[in-house]
């Protein structure tokens, strides 16, 4: 018997309705839609729904423009996926609002461009380029540069004193995060300019955190499914916000908050790093987001850089470091963490453990995840646990039972899994197929495992997830035995192809 997935993708509806200055149709008669997916990853960054951002174009119409704006959440969801376009109007709306230009918004097609922000592939051996981009009155630079400017418009001289901004140097150090001043994008007209910059003087206010906080969910959200070179632009621009309000602000428990938010985030930069393969990046990041859970004294962002880190570590062979780092990860866990953090690194410690070939200490972790997870799934979660779900636990175990050499476990984990998990592109989803080929393989199913692993790879050339092609090449490893048939030869032309 072997395992079946569901389809890689699922289509939904088109919503029905419009409203007046809806936008024009892309084309007359029946051609291709281009969705706009930079305008709806802008939209999801932000943390907001659909609807959230037609209520926010509302609102901003009425506070800038005195007029009310018709738009809804259908026509978000047209714009997004190409059925219309907006109206000058409308853009002229999202561009204030996001503060970015039209070809950051999908409304410009410039091919020269890399998508998303420019966030290409440098040549190798050339540091990546510096590429400048603008949020909230700042340009946030990603690149070699280590330098924070400062200037009147961003620090308050009433603001923290020096040896409390040990953190922000460290924050704008890790990744070359350069925050300077700057108006507004350049295509847009003078008004446009004063009212962004108007806006930018905004004390900061719990509104303003929470909205940060969201933010940085959204970011972690996009992680499952966008590449690692392609959002992270994206998420040390928004570092780049965050150290500048850090910088005008003093000791408060919302200063607290947003140094916990400034750790998430730059957790979430080093897990980007590490899957772009720049280590070096991402253990300055690692670093510097502990010194933010320090500052903010929250043991739950400390413990998940810790697990963030076991899988460099483990990455490299060294699986007794990783084991040690969440046994370090666990304890700070334990301290003042939500469950569901101590779930997932309990798993992780399943996963390590059985790569040292100690299987009852694997197990036991195994025991512990389910436990804490069967009590967490009620007291929330962390942005760096909104992944970690059922379907990802059964898919920790497979991994481990895997590992184990425990094959009927592991393809009843399997079984579950596949049960449970969404059909999206994402990630993790590439993972747990990975895993399910060396299932297939231990039960010498080839034909199936080649199924899995060809499937796990089409994700991992979608998403460009260096984990995921590492989780593949170990399984066409396992297949050697087989290597002269034509699935496994299938299997090594689309590697071929993507790399």
């Amino acid at each position: 018997m072997q395992l079946t997935t569901a389809p890689s993708g699922a289509s939904r509806t088109s919503p029905t309705g419009a409203s007046v200055d809806d936008g024009a149709p892309s084309g007359h008669g029946p051609a291709p839609r281009t969705p706009n997916s930079r305008l709806r990853l802008s939209r999801e960054e932000r943390g907001w729904s659909q609807e959230r951002l037609a209520t926010e174009i509302r609102r901003f119409s009425m506070v800038h423009d005195g007029r009310e704006a018709g738009v809804t959440g259908n026509m978000i969801c047209k714009w997004e996926k190409g059925d219309k376009k907006p109206s000058l109007r409308y853009q002229r709306l999202l561009r204030a609002l996001f503060g970015r230009s039209s070809v950051e918004l999908g409304f410009v097609d410039d091919e020269a461009l890399a998508p998303i922000g420019g966030a290409g592939r440098p040549e190798p051996g050339r540091p990546a380029d510096v590429a400048g981009v603008t949020v909230g009155g700042a340009t946030v630079t990603a690149g070699p540069v280590a330098a924070l400017h400062g200037t009147g418009s961003v620090i308050d001289p009433n603001g923290p004193p020096v040896e409390r901004r040990d953190v922000l140097r460290l924050l704008a150090a890790a990744g070359g995060v350069a925050v300077v001043p700057l108006g507004a994008g350049a295509d847009g007209p003078p008004w446009e300019r004063l009212s962004a910059a108007l806006r930018r003087r905004a004390s900061v206010t719990p509104e303003l955190v929470e909205e940060l906080g969201q933010r940085t969910a959204g970011l972690y959200g996009l992680e499952e499914r966008v590449p690692a070179r392609t959002l992270m632009p994206r998420v040390t621009e928004h570092l780049g916000r965050l150290i500048q309000l850090l910088e005008s602000t003093g000791r408060s428990p919302l200063r607290r908050s947003l140094t916990s938010t400034a750790g998430e985030t730059a957790a979430l930069a080093g897990w980007l790093a590490f899957d772009s393969n720049d280590l070096p990046a991402a253990t300055a990041y690692y670093r510097v987001a502990i010194e933010a859970a320090r500052d903010a004294e929250d043991h739950g962002l400390w413990a998940c850089v810790l697990g963030y880190e076991s899988y460099q570590t483990a990455s490299q062979g060294r699986h007794d470091q990783a084991c040690a780092l969440l046994g370090e990860a666990q304890r700070r866990a334990a301290a003042g963490s939500t469950a569901m953090t101590r779930a997932w690194l309990a798993a992780r410690e399943a996963e390590e453990q059985a790569a040292r070939g100690e299987g009852r200490a694997a197990l036991t972790a195994l025991d512990r995840a389910q436990d804490a997870f069967d009590r967490g799934e009620s007291d929330g979660s962390r942005v760096w646990t909104h992944f970690f779900d059922r379907g990802r636990l059964d898919g920790l175990k497979v991994t481990t039972y895997t590992r184990l050499r425990r094959p009927a476990a592991a393809y009843a984990a399997a079984t579950e899994a596949l049960r449970v998990a969404g059909p999206g592109a994402t990630k993790k989803r590439s993972l747990l197929l990975s895993d399910i080929a060396e299932v297939h393989i231990q039960r010498r199913e080839i034909d199936a495992a080649c199924h899995f692993a060809a499937e796990s790879l089409a994700i991992v050339a979608q998403t460009d997830f260096s984990l995921g092609l590492a989780r593949v090449r170990r399984a066409r490893e396992h297949l050697r035995p087989w290597q002269h048939t034509q699935v496994v030869r299938d299997l090594d032309d689309q590697l071929r192809a993507l790399v």
